[in-house]
Formats: C-alpha cells, structure tokens, sequence
C-alpha cells in the first residue's frame, strides 16, 4: 500500500466534504480551512491538507490563530498525515505546547466480501435529491433526543452531501428501514460515512450489506480506493470485511485567547 498516495486522497476526499457541510471557503496557503462550529471539536474545526513550504509555517500558524478566534473556537488546529507538508509540522506544533487527538484510517484491500445473510435484506440507494428517508434512519442512530441547532446542522449535513454528489443508502428488512451509509466518491477514493444500523437490528449483516454496496459503486465510479475511519465498535466488523490500518490522523490543538499586538507584550 502506497500509504502516502492513500493519505493525500481520503485526506481530499474528507476535507473537501467537511468543508462544505462546514462554514468556511478558506484554501488560504492552499490549505483547506475547515469550520464547524455546530460541532467545537478539533476533528471539525481546523487546517487541513496543509502542503507548504517550511518559511510559510509560522505566517501559517498565526493566520489559523487569528481565524478560529474571529470564529468563536477555543482551540485551533491543524490536521497531520502522511501526506502533510513540510513533514516536520507536528514535530514543530508539539515543541509549541500542542497537544493531540488521534483517528485512524482503514482502507479495503480487496478482500470480497461475504453474500447476505438474509434475502429480504436489501440495500437502495437514495436518488439525488431524495435523501429524507436516509436521514430519519442516521438520525436515531447519531442524534438520539437532539433537537435544535444540532440537530439542524446534521439534516443539513446530509443535504450538502447530496448536493456535492455523494450517495445516500437505506438498507431494508423487508419493508422497514434498518440502517445506512453515504458514499462520497472524490479524488479517485470512495469515502464511506455515516454507517448506521438501529440497534433492533443489529448482528444481522446490515452494516456489510451497506458496505459491500459502497464498495461496489465506488469501483464503478473509478474510485481507486475505498476507506473510512472506524468507531470503536465497528473495527473488528470493518477487519473481517477486509479494511487494513493504513495511517492515523492526527489533530494538534492547542486552545487560544484574545489576540494581543506584539507591542504590547514588550516582544516588538
């Protein structure tokens, strides 16, 4: 596996996705400068797929600095992978107090995938613009009792997908909805996102036969990759299925205050 080659990829892939459904246009420093406050976690806000030269890093740090707290962010944060450029930027962070959260990343190595366990399970993907049916299915397994803001950001979330051309699923039991997933297919990788089952139905083969749908579309599509990032739950699924540990992600943050001149610290 040609893990640099994979990392620039689903790092494109999931950035590009976050930063529409987020608040933020920014490619300053040919980044991607993502923004979702609905959600304050460094995971949803911060700099990704950062490729600069290594005299542009501290012009950089200081421009996230300003960004997220004109926003309303406790922290800024920058995301590192395999991919990152200059490769010295987490070193440099973590000598500046940053500290990390990390998420790894699963990719399928080709492994087929087992037959449906049952013939009344069936997986249907949502046409273009008819995504409702998806998002009352992912709501009772992501948003529980939300109600709000919250729970508008996730509808929303959804509907941007769609728009950008990813594809919803609803996998059935006979006629009831038991589950789903979104497939983003985006620089030539199928990214999968919001695998979810109802918990009445779970260990009945939802989740592979959503997968396996995934995978299949994204191979139709050209895609030359398919990955996720795995719960905790959902990684020893996600190993007999045939996704392999590829890289983690990491996300240094560091929380900021107000903004102070330089001549008034004495430092100027």
């Amino acid at each position: 596996m040609d893990v640099a080659l994979v990392a620039e990829r689903w790092e494109e892939n999931q950035e590009h996705l976050k930063q529409h459904l987020g608040e933020s246009t920014s490619q300053l420093f040919g980044a991607r400068w993502v923004l979702m406050p609905s959600a304050p976690y460094p995971r949803y806000n911060h700099v990704g797929c950062i490729r600069v030269d290594g005299d542009q890093v501290e012009a950089m740090i200081a421009a996230a600095r300003a960004f997220f707290w004109e926003h309303g962010l406790p922290h800024v944060a920058f995301l590192i992978t395999p991919a990152t450029r200059p490769a010295d930027l987490a070193d440099r962070l973590l000598r500046e107090g940053f500290r990390t959260e990390t998420v790894p990343v699963m990719v399928w190595d080709g492994t087929p995938l087992p037959a449906p366990r049952s013939p009344d399970l069936r997986v249907v993907r949502m046409l273009p613009g008819q995504w409702e049916l998806f998002w009352q299915v992912m709501r009772q397994v992501f948003f529980p009792g939300a109600d709000g803001d919250y729970l508008a950001a996730g509808r929303k979330g959804v509907e941007v997908a769609d728009a950008l051309g990813a594809r919803h699923y609803v996998a059935f039991l006979g006629q009831q909805p038991v589950g789903g997933g979104t497939l983003y297919p985006h620089a030539r990788m199928g990214g999968i996102y919001n695998l979810c089952t109802l918990p009445a139905y779970q260990r009945r083969g939802v989740a592979t036969a959503v997968i396996r749908t995934c995978i299949a579309d994204a191979l139709e599509m050209g895609c030359e990759h398919v990955a996720l990032t795995p719960t905790a739950m959902g990684r020893r699924l996600y190993l007999r299925l045939g996704f392999r540990d590829a890289y983690v992600e990491r996300y240094l943050f560091q929380r900021i205050g107000p903004l102070v001149p330089e001549a008034a610290t004495g430092r100027g």
